[in-house]
């Protein structure tokens, strides 16, 4: 996708500057009841299934767009399908990445006669054989390709978003009877429209790949939100809103995070803090761990205080460069993964960065990866770590296909529970009309996203801004009608070699070697409200369902020896953990 250059050149400018300072509902459709039954879903691309191939990429984009929702998905390429094969799933998707691929006669028949809900999207109907026959069967046609760029908004039941795309199917309605036009695209030069997603029975047709250069405001949601109707969840209605505050490295000002906390909290707003736990300058040999900043440890936890709940931003949040303008987990001089990654050292890299945090009494409940950019086996070590992640999301291992999202995904292609950030951030910038204008567009895609049903308006803040452009985008969000959630009171879960922390209600099982279990049970202010130790050492996997009240949080370890009870008992007083006792 193409914002994602634009999107990261402008992280990598704020960053950049401010390291170098401190280092020196329902779009009118009849929405179909519930079904807690779990969907299964068929997506075929043109051609083969590649996840090289941008058809494949934009097919996972999709796959991830379904993990809103209780599907269990499979994707295949055109060249593999076999006749009669839809008939075993409940809805299929076709993905025409390409104008003039042709589908097999085999699979546009089955298309055609299937009383299973499909969805074809972009290309390939066009060139379909016998489009006397299809057009009499679905009551439109698909007649040519403008390549115009003129088309640059969608309107659906009075709901507007922007396009940002070239090509654009133009479709004619030959049967009005048969054909219910749920959207168009509309062009403000031209003054003109042409249906853009239409409704024949059963089958839909998107006029566009509703994936390709999209933006906060973008087609893209009213896609995302039909997704209910197509499926058939309509979810209750919910406008729901984070923060966060984003590139906490231990060199950060702490009075100024302090600043940000009561500002949120006055407003009684929840958020986020993005911790990397390491700060490394390898220009001036400068590594500097959150145990080195005391000051800053004792403001993240008077964030705590104050409604924030840790998010582990990377470890150093750098590869070869500075952390925060670099990245971490992709190399950024040749936008590809890093060569030759030893998956052992990536795990052993996150534990670490739990470790440093858990050594400081921060207890992390989220992962947020360094710049959204990592390798497919980077994102699936992360997923064993970490049950929730907010950020957004590369498909493949290609730099261009980063994916946002406007609702949470329950499980994406990794495993995980993605928490959106769709709205981005403002930039460091010189002119504070420059600033405004971001502060005022942010505000304005919130007002878009407001459409999708149960969407967030989600994004991040640097602490080195302004602090009244944090009021305004937070004040302008909430009189939209949004409400700032507390992700501690969802169920997530962080659990290293010997460390498991918990928020929510739920079991887990650890392993123990011949040592005693260490329980804490933490209040939403973060203070110790419980502690339980194991009367003997134990040896094997134990499990335990842990009940938690809304706010709290739990923390267990191994312990090989008992430390003195005075001690122990200073320590856990101080919000620090029993791991610094450890033989």
């Amino acid at each position: 996708m193409g914002y994602r250059k634009v999107f990261l050149i402008l992280v990598y400018l704020s960053s950049f500057l401010v390291s170098n300072a401190q280092s020196t509902g329902n779009n009118g459709l009849t929405p179909k009841e519930n079904v807690n039954s779990e969907k299964k879903v068929l997506i075929i691309t043109d051609g083969i299934n590649d996840i090289t191939l941008p058809a494949t990429a934009e097919a996972r984009e999709l796959d991830n767009l379904l993990g809103h929702f209780r599907t269990r998905v499979s994707i295949e390429g055109m060249y593999q399908y076999k006749p009669g094969q839809i008939n075993n799933y409940d809805i299929i998707f076709y993905v025409g990445y390409g104008l003039e691929d042709q589908p097999t006669s085999a699979f546009t028949s089955d298309a055609l006669r299937t009383g299973k809900t499909f969805v074809w999207i972009n290309g390939g109907l066009m060139l379909s054989k016998g489009q006397s026959s299809i057009s009499k069967k679905l009551g439109f046609t698909v007649c040519r390709i403008d390549s115009s760029e003129t088309y640059n908004s969608v309107i659906s039941n009075n709901k507007l978003f922007t396009r940002d795309d070239a090509d654009l199917f133009i479709v004619q309605i030959n049967n009005r009877r048969k054909v219910n036009v749920i959207a168009y695209a509309q062009s403000t030069e031209k003054h003109n429209e042409t249906p853009y997603i239409v409704k024949s029975k059963n089958f839909y047709y998107v006029a566009d790949m509703p994936f390709a250069n999209t933006a906060s405001s973008d087609r893209y949601l009213l896609f995302a939100d039909l997704l209910h109707d197509i499926i058939g969840e309509n979810h209750p209605v919910s406008h729901s809103a984070i923060v966060r505050i984003e590139d906490v490295t231990p060199v950060r000002d702490p009075d100024r995070l302090r600043t940000i906390a009561d500002i949120l909290s006055q407003r009684h707003i929840p958020f986020l803090i993005g911790v990397v736990p390491f700060y490394v300058n390898p220009v001036e040999g400068t590594r500097i761990s959150l145990s080195d900043r005391p000051e800053l440890v004792k403001a993240l936890k008077y964030c705590v205080e104050k409604g924030a709940t840790i998010v582990l931003h990377g470890v150093t949040h750098q590869y070869k460069g500075i952390s925060a303008v670099d990245f971490e987990f992709w190399d950024g001089s040749t936008e590809k993964p890093i060569a030759n990654e030893d998956p052992k050292k990536i795990a052993q890299r996150i534990e670490t960065g739990i470790d440093e945090c858990i050594k400081n009494g921060i207890y992390p409940l989220l992962w947020e990866t360094p710049h959204y950019s990592a390798s497919i086996s980077d994102y699936k070590i992360v997923s064993r770590y970490f049950s929730t992640a907010v950020e957004r999301r590369m498909v493949n291992e290609d730099f261009d296909y980063g994916q946002f999202f406007p609702y949470v995904i329950n499980k994406d292609i990794y495993g995980q529970k993605i928490y959106p950030e769709d709205l981005g951030y403002v930039p460091l910038l010189e002119k504070k009309d420059s600033s405004e204008y971001y502060v005022r567009n942010m505000i304005a895609n919130a007002k878009a996203i407001y459409n999708v049903r149960d969407g967030y308006a989600s994004f991040f803040f640097h602490p080195f801004l302004n602090p009244t452009y944090l009021k305004e985008i937070v004040d302008g969000i909430s009189s939209l009608g949004y409400k700032f959630v507390d992700l501690r009171k969802q169920s997530n879960w962080v659990k290293t070699s010997d460390a498991v922390i918990l928020s929510g209600s739920q079991a887990f099982r650890m392993n123990l070697n011949h040592a005693f279990l260490d329980e804490i049970y933490y209040n939403k202010n973060g203070e110790i409200e419980k502690t339980v130790l194991s009367e003997k050492k134990i040896t094997g996997t134990i499990s335990k369902r842990i009940m938690l009240k809304p706010d709290e949080f739990y923390f267990a370890e191994p312990l090989k020896q008992l430390p003195p009870s005075d001690e122990n008992k200073s320590g856990k007083n101080n919000s620090l953990s029993a791991k610094n006792n450890h033989s």
